[in-house]
């Protein structure tokens, strides 16, 4: 008994590599012909170039950071007006 449980985790890992080996097996056809058409999908996506890419994210970063820097000075001023008002 203690050998299974200072194993048990090892036990259900294998029980389950079983459990996902025969699915596979199983259904190895369906999962054959999903992967192709995956396959077939990514080959009709549009994809950025390098060049679009870099400039999408610095514009995203940069955007978040004047957010960042707005939600900063509203909280700040709303906090300052709150302290004055509740004192």
């Amino acid at each position: 008994m203690d050998f299974v449980l200072s194993n048990l985790k090892t036990i259900i890992l294998a029980a389950f590599a079983v459990v996902v080996l025969v699915l596979v097996i199983k259904n190895y056809q369906k999962i054959k012909g999903f992967l192709l058409e995956v396959k077939l999908e990514l080959s009709k996506v549009s994809w950025s170039t390098r060049k679009e890419l870099l400039a999408s994210t610095v514009l995203v970063i940069t955007v978040t950071g004047i957010m960042a820097i707005f939600i900063g000075i509203v909280d700040l001023g709303l906090s300052r007006f709150l302290s004055v008002v509740f004192k």
